[in-house]
């Protein structure tokens, strides 16, 4: 048992005992082996290896899109996904005739014109699909297609109208 230091003298130390491993790596590389095991496992749980955030390039729908300095964000009827597609695409290219030319602000602005479930569609649009303005209209017609199919507008409400007055009219009042 060592005795109280009064003289100012050092003490000596008991001594670590130090441990050799024979045939495998010593236990302080060992145990980084397992802390950096336990973080990549970690990180793969949380999602941190295929974070979306992690790279901008990856994304952007339209990358590279060059905005004009004094090109000022245009306020467009928001696509809420429950209407004709095709006529959505007219009203926003017809905001947009200015910049018709440039395929990549078109298709860059177009997340503007878009609200709720379209946004979230546009958000999941693969960019490995989508190359050119065209493309994205296609794709954006494709994924609201049954708006079209299922719902009429106001023209052939107007004709059904039309031709049910035009049969009862014909036909006696009884």
């Amino acid at each position: 048992m060592p005795q109280p230091n009064t003289m100012g003298a050092p003490q000596p130390r008991p001594l670590q005992p130090l441990h050799f491993s024979v045939g495998g790596l010593p236990p302080i590389v060992e145990g980084r082996e397992k802390l950096d095991l336990i973080k990549e496992r970690l990180r793969v749980v949380e999602g941190f290896d295929d974070y979306p955030f992690a790279n901008m390039a990856e994304l952007c729908l339209v990358p590279n899109v060059v905005i004009p300095p004094k090109f000022k964000v245009l306020d467009f009827d928001k696509y809420k996904g429950v209407t004709s597609p095709k006529n959505h695409l007219k009203m926003y290219c017809r905001k947009m005739g200015a910049y018709s030319s440039d395929e990549k602000l078109l298709m860059h602005f177009f997340q503007e014109s878009l609200a709720g479930a379209a946004v979230i569609w546009y958000t999941n649009v693969e960019a490995s699909h989508i190359h050119s303005w065209k493309d994205l209209a296609i794709t954006f017609i494709r994924q609201y297609q049954y708006n079209t199919d299922m719902a009429p507008d106001r023209t052939q409400l107007q004709n059904i109208s039309k031709r049910g007055l035009a049969s009862t009219s014909s036909a006696p009042p009884w």
